[in-house]
């Protein structure tokens, strides 16, 4: 009877056993389960951020701490693509400074490695693998020696440093490297930044302008010191020979005309130059050319040279200024007058190709040297000095006239030959009605 009593609570506590351990099991089992969806999801998502895919999350029902480190994944996930997100477009902002930048900006470290170049700075340096030079020593890279030896002069240097470099080809270019500190520190230099600027264009307008104030100081001091020089002459000797007087008198009139020609020339050649007060208009080719032709026709006369002309069509247009038009055809035509000899011919022909008007003015004087052909637009070049100056030259005319077609959107050039004559070409845009 006890026996049985007693029987009964053991098999109570096995089945309890039992069940408890069953339970266990299979909450056990559910974990395991549950633990391997998770690390599956888990690896399936690490694999997508691996290749790129930052905007991967783990999307789960996972309570407790399995919950807890998803939550944690997602919220660095997304912490970590919005800092991608930002440095991309920092980046992004960074490179298009440096595209838009028309100097060469190359950054470096202390060791010369390149950090950071732009487009124009690869053309500059004649990179040896364009678009690849991030991570590369200058010395790898760098082509044009000028540079490179300029660069590695200053490497590591204090200070800023510029240098001008005159290359073989008559590039020049103005390098300067400032130092790169460590973040609040002025003492630790972990590179430098290097810009390259072509200056060559700013070079020879500097020495234009040298050339052209030296040039300008020598034309004018030479019929200053002529006039000078006569009116002295005049007022030390009161009583010289009134013949004598005329004759220094029409040599002071000539020196001061030529002095009136030379600054107005100087003027309009200014005046060009800044393209102030210019009005565009449009202008009848040939009625300009009719009022040069009656302006030099008493010349031709007196010299006895035959002006002939030819236009296609006496109603072509071009949009311009007509005063530099006219100034145009006049410096042509009156240096075919003056350097053509008597009894000679000068020929204007006017013809249209495409959308252009073709002017051509020929001679057939004395011609230009073939190696004097392309100088003669330069400012106060003459070819044959004695004669330009002695037929009233001021050594401005042929680079009036080429600016004056620059300023008409236009062309010209020059085919001569010695003792034969010369023939000067136009191309002037047409105005399209």
């Amino acid at each position: 009877m006890y026996g049985e009593y007693l029987k009964e609570p053991i098999g109570s506590i096995y089945f309890f056993i039992m069940f408890a351990t069953l339970s266990s099991a299979i909450l056990m089992f559910r974990y395991a389960v549950t633990l391997r969806r998770f690390l599956k999801s888990f690896m399936k998502i690490s694999q997508k951020v691996s290749d790129g895919e930052l905007h991967s999350r783990i999307q789960t029902s996972a309570s407790g701490e399995l919950g807890q480190l998803a939550r944690n994944f997602n919220y660095m996930m997304e912490t970590m693509e919005n800092t991608i997100e930002e440095v991309e477009y920092k980046h992004l902002q960074l490179t298009s400074v440096l595209k838009s930048i028309s100097h060469g900006i190359l950054v470096i470290d202390i060791d010369g490695n390149i950090i950071l170049i732009n487009d124009e700075a690869r053309k500059m340096i004649k990179s040896s693998c364009p678009g690849e030079e991030e991570g590369k020593n200058i010395k790898q890279i760098i082509n044009e020696m000028q540079i490179l030896t300029g660069i590695k002069k200053y490497i590591g240097t204090r200070g800023s440093n510029s240098n001008d470099l005159y290359l073989e080809d008559e590039t020049v270019y103005k390098l300067k490297i400032d130092p790169v500190y460590l973040q609040n520190s002025k003492n630790a230099i972990i590179g430098s930044i290097i810009n390259i600027e072509d200056i060559t264009e700013i070079i020879k307008l500097e020495n234009m302008r040298k050339d052209f104030v030296a040039n300008v100081s020598h034309e004018l001091k030479t019929p200053l010191t002529s006039i000078n020089g006569f009116v002295e002459t005049l007022i030390m000797n009161e009583n010289i020979e009134v013949d004598k007087r005329n004759r220094f008198l029409a040599i002071i009139q000539k020196e001061a005309d030529r002095l009136k020609r030379l600054i107005e020339d100087i003027l309009l050649l200014s005046s060009i130059e800044s393209k102030s007060s210019i009005i565009a208009e449009k202008i009848r080719v040939f009625d300009v050319f009719k009022e040069v032709y009656e302006m030099v026709s008493y010349i031709t006369i007196d010299k006895q040279i035959d002006i002939l002309y030819n236009f296609e069509n006496e109603d072509i247009f071009i949009e311009g200024n007509s005063d530099y038009l006219k100034q145009l055809f006049l410096n042509l035509v009156d240096n075919a007058i003056k350097y053509t000899a008597p009894e000679g011919t000068v020929e204007i022909n006017q013809y249209t190709t495409n959308d252009n008007v073709v002017i051509e003015v020929i001679d057939n004087g004395v011609g230009i040297p073939k190696e004097d052909i392309s100088k003669i637009f330069q400012r106060f070049y003459r070819v044959d000095k004695a004669r330009s100056r002695a037929v009233g030259g001021t050594g401005l005319g042929l680079a009036i006239t080429k600016h004056i077609v620059n300023s008409l959107k236009g062309t010209i050039r020059v085919e001569s030959e010695l003792n034969k004559g010369s023939k000067f070409i136009v191309v002037l845009p047409k105005k399209i009605s």
